[in-house]
């Protein structure tokens, strides 16, 4: 067996421990101020104490993020069964004193992008961490009371979460669903956060006419989205929490990834990415004809669906019923004969993901029947969508909403 030098063994040990000295100079880069990240805390307990939980486990990778920064893009959430998803982050809502959970060779990552004050880091997978978690816990006083876990969060799984739910009742611990309380405290987004909105719209927009401009007949849809992605990454965006679908064909398949499908000229080709900034994710589609112009029955389509948006922005001021909009937005189909040939017309909210998904909380929908208000610092996506999508994303304030994409809202050719 061949064996290295023992001068060999050295330089390869000393560029090692010189690697780790480079890492350890490195100086954190938080997404947003520590100002930020504070209020985010507050608002988050004030959330929690209304509804009487006395500790928080936040394991949702988007959550951990929005309180703290942490960044990771494996969160084990469909990993080997012995690899129990165990990363959290264990609030007291009473004295806002936080502690993360993880493993010890994430420190680093830790450490570069989170706020949190205090970490336990464990060696070993598995029971010996959740012991970890669990002693550290009981130590602090913190499983007595009403505990809410994250119960509407792929990570951890269902497995794991019914462990550690069994785990925390052993303590003394009266578990609760805390997702809709997590998710209500960061429905209306801070000026940081919409700053970071803006600049996702701006890329978003970026790669859709880097798409645009590189579309020629005989490309495929997946050529199509990779140009599509290398634009917004040289814009500055980063990766999204869902595929960025680039599909020829009507609403149907807008679900459907990218093919090898040939686009031939006439195709009405649909791209629907949302640019990323800071984790934070603007959603914006548009249909482009596919090497000529668009005939005027799909100008005429476009028309009718931009006009929602119009409807959508003047209306939907602070404390308007959603439904006295989504009313008006109803009738306009309804009079111009598309009110039955639509797909979902409607919104989600936008904000802070991480795969699998950018689809946020709080929803409205056309024709759809609700109590709900609008409120200033909301944002969601609106689709209007007869046929072929067309969507923006859309920050709500005192006086209406505005769009954050620059690009016109009509049906374009690309190539």
């Amino acid at each position: 067996m061949n064996t290295m030098s023992p001068d060999k063994i050295a330089s390869i040990k000393a560029r090692v421990a010189s690697d780790y000295r480079n890492l350890d100079s490195r100086e954190p880069d938080y997404a947003f101020s520590s100002e930020e990240y504070a209020g985010r805390r507050s608002r988050l307990r004030a959330e929690l104490a209304s509804h009487g939980v006395d500790t928080l486990i936040l394991s949702s990778p988007d959550g951990m993020c929005w309180l703290h920064g942490y960044e990771s893009r494996w969160h084990r959430a469909h990993s080997p069964v012995r690899w129990m998803p165990l990363q959290m982050t264990a609030l007291r809502v009473s004295t806002g004193e936080a502690v993360h959970f993880d493993v010890a060779h994430h420190r680093h990552l830790l450490r570069l992008s989170s706020v949190v004050e205090e970490l336990r880091l464990g060696d070993e997978d598995g029971r010996p961490m959740l012991d970890l978690i669990v002693r550290e816990l009981s130590q602090r006083g913190w499983l007595k009371g009403t505990v809410g876990l994250e119960l509407g969060s792929h990570v951890p799984n269902r497995a794991t979460s019914e462990t550690i739910e069994a785990a925390f009742a052993s303590q003394g611990s009266t578990i609760v669903d805390a997702t809709t309380m997590v998710r209500a405290a960061r429905k209306i987004k801070s000026v940081a956060e919409i700053e970071a909105l803006e600049e996702a719209a701006r890329i978003c927009d970026f790669g859709l006419e880097f798409m645009r401009h590189e579309m020629r007949p005989g490309m495929t849809e997946r050529q199509a989205w990779g140009a599509l992605v290398r634009g917004m990454a040289e814009a500055g965006g980063g990766p999204a929490a869902l595929h960025e679908s680039v599909v020829v064909g009507p609403i149907e398949l807008g679900h459907a990834y990218s093919s090898d499908r040939v686009i031939k000229r006439g195709d009405v080709l649909c791209a629907d990415p949302s640019g990323v900034y800071k984790n934070y994710h603007a959603n914006i589609e548009r249909w482009y004809v596919v090497g000529e112009d668009p005939s005027d029955a799909l100008l005429d389509l476009a028309a009718v669906e931009a006009k929602a948006f119009e409807i959508l922005c003047s209306q939907a001021a602070h404390g308007t019923r959603v439904q006295d909009v989504t009313d008006r937005i109803q009738e306009h189909l309804t009079e111009n004969g598309l009110w039955g040939l639509h797909n979902w017309n409607g919104g989600y909210e936008m904000g802070l993901s991480f795969p699998p998904d950018w689809v946020g909380e709080w929803t409205f929908t056309v024709g759809e029947q609700t109590n709900d208000l609008f409120e200033t610092g909301t944002v969601t996506n609106y689709e209007s969508i007869v046929l072929y999508p067309m969507i923006d994303t859309v920050v709500f304030g005192e006086s209406g909403a505005r769009t954050l994409s620059q690009l016109p809202l009509n049906v374009l050719r690309a190539g």
